[in-house]
């Protein structure tokens, strides 16, 4: 379930896959502006898009929630958005050659996941740590890059590892 409180996108953790994160919903979400289609957080990702490319000035998403919200798959969700949108839209415009390499910043967060996740009672790969990502854009609009940083580590909240058998 999603929906909208101002500007903000208030979003339930459905634990299980939907099928409202495809290829075709990020088709329908592009260069809509907030309302116009049912709240997604496609439309938050598109609304930031956008308007960095109109305004030229940065924008920033804030994914707040308690353990267990979703908070790491609506980042990936709005990287996803971000990479495909910039390879979309600017894929022609690239010097490329016949092949372009698109950013998988979701790929190297699955990494760090590796080195700062645990599992507990609620979620099974649970952050222990804050990310803080910063994307870098061209003047064309494409990703050239995202520089990510970690904080909070909860260093109290875990207290051991478990023995193997």
């Amino acid at each position: 379930m999603q929906t909208y409180t101002g500007s903000i996108l208030v979003a339930v953790n459905p634990y299980q896959l939907l099928p409202i994160y495809t290829p075709d919903q990020i088709r329908l979400y592009t260069n809509k502006k907030i309302g116009e289609m049912p709240p997604h957080i496609f439309a938050i990702a598109d609304n930031c898009y956008f308007n960095m490319q109109r305004n030229s000035k940065d924008q920033c998403c804030i994914i707040s929630g308690e353990s267990g919200a979703g908070k790491t798959e609506s980042t990936k969700l709005i990287l996803q958005f971000l990479a495909a949108i910039s390879v979309s839209t600017h894929v022609s415009d690239t010097v490329c050659g016949t092949s372009c390499i698109r950013p998988d910043i979701g790929a190297v967060i699955d990494a760090l996941s590796a080195f700062g996740n645990a599992k507990t009672i609620r979620n099974d790969n649970s952050s222990r740590f804050g990310k803080y990502i910063d994307i870098h854009f061209n003047k064309k609009g494409a990703i050239e890059g995202a520089k990510i940083e970690q904080y909070l580590l909860e260093k109290s909240r875990v207290c051991r590892q478990v023995k193997k058998y």
